[in-house]
Protein backbone atom coordinates (compact mmCIF):
# COMPACT_ATOMS: atom_id res chain seq x y z
CA UNK A 1 0.00 0.00 0.00
CA UNK A 2 2.80 2.39 0.90
CA UNK A 3 4.52 1.91 -2.46
CA UNK A 4 1.25 2.48 -4.34
CA UNK A 5 0.68 5.72 -2.46
CA UNK A 6 4.25 6.85 -3.06
CA UNK A 7 3.93 6.04 -6.76
CA UNK A 8 0.73 8.05 -7.08
CA UNK A 9 2.41 10.82 -5.16
CA UNK A 10 5.32 11.08 -7.58
CA UNK A 11 2.96 11.10 -10.53
CA UNK A 12 1.12 13.99 -8.90
CA UNK A 13 4.41 15.75 -8.25
CA UNK A 14 5.63 15.33 -11.82
CA UNK A 15 2.34 16.66 -13.19
CA UNK A 16 1.50 19.33 -10.66
CA UNK A 17 4.74 20.55 -9.02
CA UNK A 18 4.47 24.16 -10.17
CA UNK A 19 3.97 26.38 -7.13
CA UNK A 20 6.75 26.25 -4.53
CA UNK A 21 5.86 29.02 -2.08
CA UNK A 22 4.25 28.41 1.31
CA UNK A 23 1.76 30.76 2.88
CA UNK A 24 1.38 29.71 6.52
CA UNK A 25 -1.87 30.45 8.32
CA UNK A 26 -1.67 34.00 9.65
CA UNK A 27 -3.71 32.99 12.70
CA UNK A 28 -0.96 30.68 13.88
CA UNK A 29 2.31 32.45 13.07
CA UNK A 30 3.92 35.76 12.13
CA UNK A 31 4.00 37.05 8.55
CA UNK A 32 7.80 36.84 8.58
CA UNK A 33 7.48 33.11 7.91
CA UNK A 34 6.63 33.46 4.21
CA UNK A 35 9.43 31.61 2.47
CA UNK A 36 10.54 31.34 -1.13
CA UNK A 37 11.89 27.93 -2.09
CA UNK A 38 15.64 27.53 -2.31
CA UNK A 39 16.85 25.92 -5.52
CA UNK A 40 18.08 22.39 -4.73
CA UNK A 41 21.80 21.88 -5.17
CA UNK A 42 22.84 18.75 -3.20
CA UNK A 43 23.25 15.43 -4.94
CA UNK A 44 23.95 12.05 -3.29
CA UNK A 45 27.66 11.48 -2.88
CA UNK A 46 29.43 8.86 -4.96
CA UNK A 47 32.23 6.58 -3.80
CA UNK A 48 35.98 6.65 -4.23
CA UNK A 49 39.18 4.93 -3.00
CA UNK A 50 39.70 4.04 0.67
CA UNK A 51 41.80 6.63 2.53
CA UNK A 52 45.01 5.52 4.18
CA UNK A 53 44.49 7.34 7.47
CA UNK A 54 41.89 9.39 9.30
CA UNK A 55 42.44 12.88 10.74
CA UNK A 56 42.74 13.70 14.41
CA UNK A 57 40.03 16.31 14.88
CA UNK A 58 40.12 19.10 17.40
CA UNK A 59 36.48 19.84 18.03
CA UNK A 60 34.67 20.79 21.22
CA UNK A 61 32.73 17.86 22.64
CA UNK A 62 29.09 18.22 21.74
CA UNK A 63 26.76 18.43 24.72
CA UNK A 64 23.00 18.47 24.13
CA UNK A 65 21.17 21.67 24.92
CA UNK A 66 19.89 21.87 28.48
CA UNK A 67 16.89 24.10 29.11
CA UNK A 68 14.13 24.37 31.64
CA UNK A 69 11.44 23.19 29.24
CA UNK A 70 10.15 19.68 29.82
CA UNK A 71 11.06 17.11 27.20
CA UNK A 72 8.50 15.19 25.21
CA UNK A 73 8.23 11.42 25.69
CA UNK A 74 9.01 11.07 21.97
CA UNK A 75 12.45 12.50 22.66
CA UNK A 76 13.04 10.23 25.62
CA UNK A 77 11.76 7.19 23.75
CA UNK A 78 12.58 8.17 20.19
CA UNK A 79 12.27 5.75 17.27
CA UNK A 80 10.12 3.24 19.13
CA UNK A 81 12.19 2.42 22.18
CA UNK A 82 15.53 4.10 21.67
CA UNK A 83 17.80 5.10 23.32
CA UNK A 84 17.51 1.83 25.29
CA UNK A 85 17.69 -0.28 22.14
CA UNK A 86 20.71 1.73 20.96
CA UNK A 87 22.48 1.13 24.24
CA UNK A 88 21.83 -2.62 24.07
CA UNK A 89 22.90 -2.82 20.41
CA UNK A 90 26.08 -0.93 21.24
CA UNK A 91 26.79 -3.26 24.13
CA UNK A 92 26.31 -6.36 21.97
CA UNK A 93 28.56 -4.89 19.25
CA UNK A 94 31.38 -3.90 21.63
CA UNK A 95 34.68 -5.81 21.43
CA UNK A 96 37.61 -5.98 23.81
CA UNK A 97 35.69 -5.12 26.97
CA UNK A 98 36.59 -6.50 30.35
CA UNK A 99 33.84 -8.01 32.47
CA UNK A 100 34.00 -5.02 34.80
CA UNK A 101 33.53 -2.61 31.87
CA UNK A 102 30.63 -4.67 30.49
CA UNK A 103 29.02 -4.91 33.94
CA UNK A 104 29.33 -1.14 34.42
CA UNK A 105 27.75 -0.38 31.04
CA UNK A 106 24.95 -2.87 31.64
CA UNK A 107 24.07 -1.39 35.03
CA UNK A 108 24.10 2.07 33.43
CA UNK A 109 21.48 0.82 30.96
CA UNK A 110 19.31 -0.28 33.88
CA UNK A 111 19.71 3.16 35.46
CA UNK A 112 18.73 4.76 32.14
CA UNK A 113 15.58 2.63 31.93
CA UNK A 114 14.56 3.64 35.45
CA UNK A 115 15.17 7.30 34.66
CA UNK A 116 13.08 7.04 31.49
CA UNK A 117 10.28 5.56 33.56
CA UNK A 118 10.44 8.42 36.07
CA UNK A 119 10.49 11.00 33.29
CA UNK A 120 7.60 9.37 31.46
CA UNK A 121 5.43 9.39 34.58
CA UNK A 122 6.32 13.03 35.30
CA UNK A 123 5.56 14.16 31.74
CA UNK A 124 2.32 12.17 31.57
CA UNK A 125 1.22 13.95 34.73
CA UNK A 126 1.59 17.28 32.93
CA UNK A 127 -0.42 16.13 29.92
CA UNK A 128 2.47 15.18 27.64
CA UNK A 129 1.81 11.71 26.32
CA UNK A 130 2.71 9.55 23.35
CA UNK A 131 0.56 9.31 20.26
CA UNK A 132 -1.52 6.15 20.21
CA UNK A 133 0.42 4.33 17.50
CA UNK A 134 3.81 5.33 18.93
CA UNK A 135 2.69 4.22 22.37
CA UNK A 136 1.91 0.73 21.07
CA UNK A 137 5.05 0.48 18.94
CA UNK A 138 7.24 1.74 21.78
CA UNK A 139 5.83 -0.83 24.20
CA UNK A 140 6.46 -3.59 21.65
CA UNK A 141 10.03 -2.38 21.12
CA UNK A 142 10.69 -2.33 24.86
CA UNK A 143 9.30 -5.80 25.35
CA UNK A 144 11.41 -7.10 22.45
CA UNK A 145 14.47 -6.22 24.54
CA UNK A 146 13.39 -8.82 27.08
CA UNK A 147 13.00 -11.85 24.80
CA UNK A 148 15.11 -14.95 25.35
CA UNK A 149 17.24 -14.26 22.29
CA UNK A 150 18.37 -10.86 23.58
CA UNK A 151 18.92 -12.11 27.12
CA UNK A 152 20.99 -15.04 25.87
CA UNK A 153 22.99 -12.74 23.57
CA UNK A 154 23.80 -10.44 26.51
CA UNK A 155 25.01 -13.36 28.61
CA UNK A 156 27.10 -14.81 25.77
CA UNK A 157 28.72 -11.44 25.04
CA UNK A 158 29.51 -11.01 28.73
CA UNK A 159 31.11 -14.46 29.01
CA UNK A 160 33.35 -13.60 26.06
CA UNK A 161 34.80 -10.63 27.94
CA UNK A 162 38.19 -10.88 29.63
CA UNK A 163 38.87 -11.17 33.38
CA UNK A 164 36.47 -12.18 36.11
CA UNK A 165 33.36 -10.35 37.18
CA UNK A 166 30.00 -10.42 38.89
CA UNK A 167 26.92 -12.06 37.43
CA UNK A 168 24.87 -9.71 35.30
CA UNK A 169 21.78 -8.31 37.09
CA UNK A 170 19.41 -9.75 34.50
CA UNK A 171 16.43 -9.81 36.83
CA UNK A 172 16.78 -6.09 37.56
CA UNK A 173 17.10 -5.41 33.83
CA UNK A 174 13.92 -7.33 33.01
CA UNK A 175 12.00 -5.79 35.91
CA UNK A 176 12.99 -2.26 34.89
CA UNK A 177 11.99 -2.81 31.26
CA UNK A 178 8.73 -4.50 32.29
CA UNK A 179 7.75 -1.54 34.45
CA UNK A 180 8.61 0.99 31.74
CA UNK A 181 6.70 -0.97 29.09
CA UNK A 182 3.72 -1.30 31.42
CA UNK A 183 3.62 2.44 32.09
CA UNK A 184 3.88 3.14 28.36
CA UNK A 185 0.98 0.78 27.64
CA UNK A 186 -1.18 2.28 30.38
CA UNK A 187 -0.62 5.87 29.23
CA UNK A 188 -3.46 7.65 27.48
CA UNK A 189 -2.73 8.05 23.78
CA UNK A 190 -2.42 11.59 22.49
CA UNK A 191 -4.32 12.46 19.34
CA UNK A 192 -3.61 16.20 19.05
CA UNK A 193 -0.49 17.89 17.66
CA UNK A 194 2.00 19.55 19.96
CA UNK A 195 0.92 22.99 18.77
CA UNK A 196 -2.43 22.59 20.54
CA UNK A 197 -0.53 22.12 23.83
CA UNK A 198 1.14 25.52 23.40
CA UNK A 199 3.92 23.47 21.92
CA UNK A 200 5.38 25.69 19.19
CA UNK A 201 8.24 26.95 21.35
CA UNK A 202 8.67 23.56 23.01
CA UNK A 203 8.73 21.87 19.62
CA UNK A 204 11.47 24.22 18.44
CA UNK A 205 13.50 23.55 21.61
CA UNK A 206 13.17 19.79 21.33
CA UNK A 207 13.94 19.87 17.61
CA UNK A 208 17.11 21.80 18.41
CA UNK A 209 18.20 18.96 20.69
CA UNK A 210 17.50 16.46 17.93
CA UNK A 211 19.46 18.53 15.41
CA UNK A 212 22.38 18.99 17.78
CA UNK A 213 22.28 22.78 17.55
CA UNK A 214 19.89 25.71 17.69
CA UNK A 215 18.17 25.98 14.34
CA UNK A 216 16.04 28.53 12.56
CA UNK A 217 12.75 26.85 11.72
CA UNK A 218 12.50 29.10 8.66
CA UNK A 219 15.85 27.74 7.45
CA UNK A 220 14.75 24.20 8.21
CA UNK A 221 11.59 24.74 6.18
CA UNK A 222 13.55 26.01 3.16
CA UNK A 223 16.06 23.18 3.49
CA UNK A 224 13.43 20.45 3.64
CA UNK A 225 11.42 21.83 0.75
CA UNK A 226 14.58 22.06 -1.37
CA UNK A 227 15.32 18.43 -0.54
CA UNK A 228 11.75 17.44 -1.46
CA UNK A 229 12.19 19.09 -4.84
CA UNK A 230 15.53 17.37 -5.42
CA UNK A 231 14.06 13.97 -4.53
CA UNK A 232 10.95 14.51 -6.64
CA UNK A 233 12.99 15.25 -9.75
CA UNK A 234 15.45 12.43 -9.04
CA UNK A 235 12.54 10.03 -8.60
CA UNK A 236 11.01 11.27 -11.82
CA UNK A 237 14.31 10.74 -13.63
CA UNK A 238 14.57 7.18 -12.29
CA UNK A 239 11.00 6.54 -13.39
CA UNK A 240 11.76 7.75 -16.91
CA UNK A 241 14.78 5.42 -17.07
CA UNK A 242 12.62 2.48 -15.99
CA UNK A 243 8.91 3.28 -16.61
CA UNK A 244 7.86 -0.08 -15.15
CA UNK A 245 9.70 0.50 -11.86
CA UNK A 246 6.60 1.63 -9.97
CA UNK A 247 4.66 -1.45 -11.05
CA UNK A 248 7.32 -3.96 -10.08
CA UNK A 249 6.75 -6.17 -7.09
CA UNK A 250 10.24 -7.61 -6.71
CA UNK A 251 11.64 -7.14 -3.21
CA UNK A 252 15.21 -5.86 -2.89
CA UNK A 253 16.35 -8.84 -0.87
CA UNK A 254 18.62 -11.86 -1.21
CA UNK A 255 16.06 -14.01 0.59
CA UNK A 256 16.89 -14.46 4.23
CA UNK A 257 17.76 -11.95 6.93
CA UNK A 258 21.16 -13.61 7.42
CA UNK A 259 22.00 -13.32 3.69
CA UNK A 260 20.95 -9.67 3.59
CA UNK A 261 22.97 -8.74 6.68
CA UNK A 262 26.04 -10.65 5.47
CA UNK A 263 25.91 -8.70 2.20
CA UNK A 264 25.54 -5.36 3.98
CA UNK A 265 28.43 -6.16 6.31
CA UNK A 266 30.70 -6.77 3.31
CA UNK A 267 29.64 -3.44 1.79
CA UNK A 268 30.19 -1.65 5.10
CA UNK A 269 33.76 -2.94 5.42
CA UNK A 270 34.53 -1.48 2.00
CA UNK A 271 32.74 1.80 2.57
CA UNK A 272 33.73 2.62 6.13
CA UNK A 273 35.62 -0.11 8.04
CA UNK A 274 35.82 0.22 11.81
CA UNK A 275 38.94 2.12 12.93
CA UNK A 276 40.57 -0.96 14.50
CA UNK A 277 39.72 -3.21 11.56
CA UNK A 278 37.44 -5.46 13.61
CA UNK A 279 34.32 -7.12 12.27
CA UNK A 280 30.80 -6.08 13.14
CA UNK A 281 28.62 -8.53 15.01
CA UNK A 282 25.35 -9.70 13.48
CA UNK A 283 22.40 -8.61 15.62
CA UNK A 284 19.67 -11.18 16.24
CA UNK A 285 16.74 -11.06 13.85
CA UNK A 286 13.56 -9.47 15.16
CA UNK A 287 10.08 -9.52 13.71
CA UNK A 288 10.60 -5.96 12.45
CA UNK A 289 14.05 -6.43 10.88
CA UNK A 290 13.04 -9.76 9.37
CA UNK A 291 10.50 -7.94 7.19
CA UNK A 292 12.86 -5.17 6.02
CA UNK A 293 14.40 -5.14 2.56
CA UNK A 294 18.04 -4.25 1.92
CA UNK A 295 17.46 -0.50 1.66
CA UNK A 296 15.68 -0.39 5.01
CA UNK A 297 18.29 -2.60 6.63
CA UNK A 298 21.04 -0.39 5.21
CA UNK A 299 19.56 2.51 7.18
CA UNK A 300 18.72 0.64 10.39
CA UNK A 301 21.71 -1.70 10.53
CA UNK A 302 24.72 -1.57 8.18
CA UNK A 303 26.15 0.86 7.29
CA UNK A 304 23.54 2.88 9.17
CA UNK A 305 22.55 3.04 12.82
CA UNK A 306 24.04 -0.25 14.05
CA UNK A 307 27.36 0.54 12.41
CA UNK A 308 27.39 4.00 13.98
CA UNK A 309 26.89 2.47 17.41
CA UNK A 310 29.77 0.06 16.84
CA UNK A 311 31.94 2.93 15.61
CA UNK A 312 31.11 5.03 18.67
CA UNK A 313 32.81 2.60 21.10
CA UNK A 314 36.17 3.00 19.36
CA UNK A 315 38.55 5.92 19.29
CA UNK A 316 39.87 8.33 21.87
CA UNK A 317 38.18 9.34 25.12
CA UNK A 318 37.23 12.65 23.52
CA UNK A 319 35.57 10.83 20.62
CA UNK A 320 33.76 8.50 23.05
CA UNK A 321 32.31 11.49 24.86
CA UNK A 322 31.22 13.12 21.62
CA UNK A 323 29.59 9.96 20.25
CA UNK A 324 27.85 9.26 23.55
CA UNK A 325 26.05 12.61 23.15
CA UNK A 326 25.47 12.30 19.41
CA UNK A 327 22.48 14.18 18.08
CA UNK A 328 19.79 12.45 16.04
CA UNK A 329 20.38 14.92 13.22
CA UNK A 330 23.99 13.83 12.82
CA UNK A 331 23.31 10.11 13.24
CA UNK A 332 20.17 9.82 11.13
CA UNK A 333 21.52 12.09 8.38
CA UNK A 334 24.68 10.01 8.14
CA UNK A 335 22.64 6.79 8.13
CA UNK A 336 20.52 8.11 5.25
CA UNK A 337 23.64 8.82 3.22
CA UNK A 338 25.06 5.39 4.00
CA UNK A 339 21.86 3.73 2.85
CA UNK A 340 22.24 5.54 -0.49
CA UNK A 341 25.90 4.51 -0.69
CA UNK A 342 24.72 0.88 -0.79
CA UNK A 343 22.70 1.50 -3.98
CA UNK A 344 25.55 0.92 -6.50
CA UNK A 345 26.36 -2.41 -4.86
CA UNK A 346 22.81 -3.61 -5.58
CA UNK A 347 22.84 -2.63 -9.25
CA UNK A 348 24.01 -5.96 -10.71
CA UNK A 349 21.43 -8.02 -8.84
CA UNK A 350 18.38 -5.78 -8.94
CA UNK A 351 19.03 -3.15 -11.63
CA UNK A 352 20.41 0.30 -10.82
CA UNK A 353 17.41 2.23 -12.13
CA UNK A 354 14.98 0.15 -10.06
CA UNK A 355 17.03 0.41 -6.86
CA UNK A 356 17.44 4.17 -7.28
CA UNK A 357 13.72 4.52 -7.90
CA UNK A 358 12.93 2.60 -4.72
CA UNK A 359 15.41 4.64 -2.66
CA UNK A 360 14.10 8.01 -3.83
CA UNK A 361 10.51 6.80 -3.44
CA UNK A 362 11.17 6.01 0.21
CA UNK A 363 13.12 9.22 0.82
CA UNK A 364 10.46 11.44 -0.73
CA UNK A 365 7.87 9.88 1.59
CA UNK A 366 10.16 10.42 4.58
CA UNK A 367 10.98 14.02 3.65
CA UNK A 368 7.35 14.96 2.97
CA UNK A 369 6.43 13.43 6.32
CA UNK A 370 9.12 15.61 7.92
CA UNK A 371 7.77 18.72 6.22
CA UNK A 372 4.23 17.84 7.30
CA UNK A 373 5.44 17.37 10.89
CA UNK A 374 6.97 20.84 10.85
CA UNK A 375 3.82 22.42 9.44
CA UNK A 376 1.51 20.70 11.95
CA UNK A 377 3.51 20.77 15.16
CA UNK A 378 5.31 24.10 14.79
CA UNK A 379 3.21 26.21 12.44
CA UNK A 380 -0.09 24.83 13.73
CA UNK A 381 -1.48 23.66 10.41
CA UNK A 382 -4.87 22.03 10.33
CA UNK A 383 -5.71 19.32 7.81
CA UNK A 384 -7.24 21.97 5.51
CA UNK A 385 -4.13 24.17 5.81
CA UNK A 386 -1.97 21.18 4.92
CA UNK A 387 -4.16 20.33 1.93
CA UNK A 388 -3.74 23.89 0.62
CA UNK A 389 0.04 23.60 0.88
CA UNK A 390 0.16 20.17 -0.75
CA UNK A 391 -2.05 21.40 -3.58
CA UNK A 392 0.93 23.44 -4.79
CA UNK A 393 2.77 20.14 -5.13
CA UNK A 394 -0.16 18.38 -6.80
CA UNK A 395 -0.30 16.10 -3.75
CA UNK A 396 -3.35 17.33 -1.82
CA UNK A 397 -5.04 13.93 -2.24
CA UNK A 398 -2.48 12.53 0.20
CA UNK A 399 -3.23 15.00 2.98
CA UNK A 400 -4.76 12.36 5.27
CA UNK A 401 -1.91 9.91 4.72
CA UNK A 402 0.82 12.48 5.43
CA UNK A 403 -1.10 14.04 8.35
CA UNK A 404 -1.34 10.64 10.04
CA UNK A 405 2.34 9.93 9.36
CA UNK A 406 3.32 13.27 10.91
CA UNK A 407 1.17 12.70 13.98
CA UNK A 408 2.98 9.43 14.61
CA UNK A 409 6.41 10.84 13.68
CA UNK A 410 6.83 14.35 15.12
CA UNK A 411 10.62 14.46 14.91
CA UNK A 412 12.50 11.56 13.29
CA UNK A 413 11.64 12.09 9.61
CA UNK A 414 12.36 15.79 9.91
CA UNK A 415 15.73 15.34 11.64
CA UNK A 416 16.79 12.56 9.25
CA UNK A 417 16.00 14.73 6.23
CA UNK A 418 17.66 17.82 7.67
CA UNK A 419 20.71 15.83 8.80
CA UNK A 420 21.07 14.30 5.33
CA UNK A 421 20.84 17.69 3.64
CA UNK A 422 23.50 19.12 5.96
CA UNK A 423 25.74 16.10 5.34
CA UNK A 424 25.55 16.71 1.59
CA UNK A 425 26.14 20.43 2.06
CA UNK A 426 29.25 19.82 4.17
CA UNK A 427 30.46 17.16 1.72
CA UNK A 428 30.18 19.60 -1.19
CA UNK A 429 32.02 22.30 0.76
CA UNK A 430 34.79 19.81 1.56
CA UNK A 431 35.08 18.77 -2.10
CA UNK A 432 35.34 22.41 -3.10
CA UNK A 433 38.10 22.83 -0.50
CA UNK A 434 40.16 20.01 -2.02
CA UNK A 435 38.89 16.71 -0.59
CA UNK A 436 40.02 14.07 -3.12
CA UNK A 437 36.90 11.87 -2.98
CA UNK A 438 33.53 11.40 -1.31
CA UNK A 439 34.85 8.18 0.19
CA UNK A 440 37.69 10.10 1.83
CA UNK A 441 35.16 12.62 3.13
CA UNK A 442 32.98 9.90 4.67
CA UNK A 443 35.95 8.46 6.55
CA UNK A 444 37.07 11.88 7.77
CA UNK A 445 33.51 12.87 8.73
CA UNK A 446 33.18 9.73 10.84
CA UNK A 447 36.54 10.39 12.48
CA UNK A 448 35.49 13.94 13.35
CA UNK A 449 32.50 12.51 15.12
CA UNK A 450 29.25 14.20 16.17
CA UNK A 451 29.34 17.96 16.62
CA UNK A 452 27.03 20.83 15.63
CA UNK A 453 26.81 21.02 11.84
CA UNK A 454 28.22 24.55 11.68
CA UNK A 455 31.34 23.46 13.54
CA UNK A 456 31.68 20.32 11.43
CA UNK A 457 31.50 22.33 8.23
CA UNK A 458 34.20 24.73 9.41
CA UNK A 459 36.42 21.87 10.56
CA UNK A 460 36.04 19.74 7.41
CA UNK A 461 36.74 22.68 5.10
CA UNK A 462 39.82 23.73 7.10
CA UNK A 463 41.05 20.12 7.17
CA UNK A 464 41.35 19.89 3.37
CA UNK A 465 42.60 23.44 2.98
CA UNK A 466 45.48 22.58 5.32
CA UNK A 467 46.15 19.33 3.47
CA UNK A 468 46.13 21.19 0.16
Amino acid sequence: MKRIIAFLLILSLLLGCTQKVITPSTDNQPTSALFATVAPTPVPATLGPVPTQTPQPVLPTFVPKSTEEALFPEELLSQDGEPVSFQIASLLAADGLSKSDYYSRFTNVISLINKLDDDLIRLAGSGRTLTEERRDRTADALRSLMNDRILDALEVAYEACSEDGHALPMEEYVDALSMLAEHVERSEGRTSPYFSLDGANDYRAVLGRYMGEDVSLQDVFKTIEALMETEAYALGAALMMDPEAARKKEPISFGSYAENVAFLMRVTKELCPLPDGSDLSIPPETEATGEMDLLELAFRLYPGMAYLNAYSVQGTEEQHARWANASDGYLAGLAVHCSYAVVPYLADDFGLDYVQYRWYEEMLTVTMTGMTSLLIHYYGYSASDLAAYLKGWGAHEFTGYLYENAMNDPFESLTASYGYYRYLEICQAAMDAGCPSEKQFLQDYLAAGPAPFRELKEYMVSLYQKQG
